[in-house]
C-alpha cells in the first residue's frame, strides 16, 4: 500500500497502535506536542541519538525492513550499555521516501518492537516527515543510571588490562559476505551467522550494568567504528595508549573458517571493521578477580586483549612475535 493513501496521519496513528505504552513513568506519551515522563528519584538521565541514513549505513538490498527496525534500536541501546545504563525512553523520527510502502513501515516497526520489548524500552513519540531521495532513520534513546555507577571514557589509567565482550570481526565480515551477493537469500547457509550478526547485534545491556554496578571498569565504550577507534577515543580522553596482543582477539569459529575467502587481510576486520556493539572496557589489575567471579552473570565471554600504557606510546597492535601490526585502516569515519 503507498504511503499516500493513509497519509502522515494514519501513518502516525499505525505507528502508534504498535508502539504505545502505559509505563508508569510515561505522564504523556505519543500524540502531544512533547512528551512528558517522569526521571525515577535518585537516578540520572542518559540520552543518545543515532542516525541512520540508506546507502551509507544500511542497504535495502541486504536487510529486511524487520531486521533495520530492530538494528536501529539496538545501536542506541548499546551507547546505554556501554555508560553502565538502562534503556527506558525513545522518539524515533523518520524521513521516508515515495518508493517505501505501508507494509514496509509495519515490518520495521515490528522490529522496533520486538527490540523494546526485550530490553523494556518504552517509545514516547518522534516525528515523520517525506525524504526526496533517501530513507533517513533517527532515533533519541532515553536510559537512567545510578549517580556514581556511570562509567565515562576518560579515567583509563596506565597498567590497566582492556577486555571485550563477545567476538570481534563477524559484523565486518558478515557485510562484506553480503557485498558479494546480490539479495539475501543467496548467502550460503554456513554464512548465515556473521550476515546474522551484521544485520542483528545483541546490546550488552546486561553485562554494563554487572560492571558499572560492581565498579569494575575505569573506562567503557561500545565498539561501534572499529576497535582500534574507538579505543583510540578512550585513550584520547584518558590521556593514555594502549597495546593490543593480536592472537588474543576473540574470533568465531566461522571467522576463522571463512574470513580468507573475502580478504587477504582478514585480522583487520576485528581491529577495524566496526559495527560489533560489544563492550570495550578497562580494568585495574586490582579488579581482575573480581571480574572473573562475576563474569558467570555475563551472557557472553569476556576477553583480555591488552594493555593501557603511557600517552606517548601510542596505540599499537602486537603480532605473537612482538612485532607491530600496520592495518590499511583504523576504523569507519562518516567524512572520509
Amino acid at each position: 500500500m503507498d504511503i499516500r493513501e493513509i497519509g502522515e496521519f494514519g501513518l502516525i496513528e499505525r505507528i502508534e497502535s504498535k508502539l504505545s505504552s502505559s509505563h508508569k513513568d510515561i505522564i504523556k506519551g505519543i500524540g502531544d506536542d512533547a512528551s512528558v515522563t517522569q526521571v525515577p528519584k535518585g537516578k540520572l538521565l542518559l540520552s543518545t541519538s543515532d542516525t541512520l541514513i540508506e546507502d551509507v549505513h544500511f542497504s535495502l538490498n541486504f536487510a529486511s525492513a524487520f531486521n533495520l527496525g530492530r538494528k536501529s534500536l539496538a545501536v542506541n541501546i548499546s551507547d546505554i550499555a556501554a555508560m553502565g545504563g538502562i534503556p527506558r525512553f525513545f522518539l524515533i523520527s523518520m524521513g521516508i521516501p515515495q518508493k517505501i510502502s505501508v507494509e514496509f513501515i509495519d515490518e520495521f516497526i515490528d522490529g522496533i518492537r520486538d527490540v523494546a520489548l526485550s530490553f523494556h524500552a518504552h517509545a514516547i513519540g518522534g516525528d515523520t516527515t517525506f525524504s526526496p531521495g533517501k530513507l533517513v532513520i533517527q532515533i533519541t534513546l532515553f536510559g537512567e543510571a545510578i549517580p556514581g555507577y556511570v562509567i565515562y571514557r576518560n579515567n583509563a589509567n596506565v597498567g590497566d588490562y582492556i577486555y571485550v565482550t563477545g567476538n570481534l570481526g563477524d559484523s565486518a565480515l558478515g557485510l562484506k559476505i553480503l557485498d558479494t551477493k546480490d539479495e539475501p537469500s543467496k548467502v550460503e547457509e554456513k554464512f548465515r551467522d556473521l550476515v546474522e550478526e551484521h544485520n542483528n547485534p545483541t546490546p550488552r545491556v546486561n553485562e554494563g550494568r554487572l560492571i558499572a554496578e560492581n565498579r569494575i571498569a575505569s573506562a567503557m565504550i561500545d565498539i561501534s567504528d572499529g576497535l582500534i577507534s574507538d579505543l583510540g577515543h578512550v585513550c584520547k580522553q584518558s590521556k593514555v595508549g594502549a597495546k593490543i596482543w593480536l592472537e588474543n582477539l576473540p574470533l568465531s569459529k566461522a571467522f576463522q573458517e571463512f574470513s580468507r575467502e573475502f580478504t587477504d587481510h582478514p585480522m583487520d576486520l576485528p581491529l577495524s571493521g566496526g559495527e560489533d556493539y560489544e563492550l570495550l572496557f578497562t580494568v585495574d589489575k586490582g579488579n581482575v578477580d573480581l571480574l572473573n567471579k562475576i563474569k558467570h552473570g555475563f551472557q557472553t565471554k569476556v576477553t583480555l586483549i591488552g594493555e593501557i600504557v603511557r600517552q606517548d606510546y601510542g596505540i599499537s597492535v602486537l603480532d605473537n612475535n612482538g612485532q607491530g601490526y600496520t592495518m590499511k585502516k583504523k576504523g569507519f569515519d562518516h567524512f572520509l
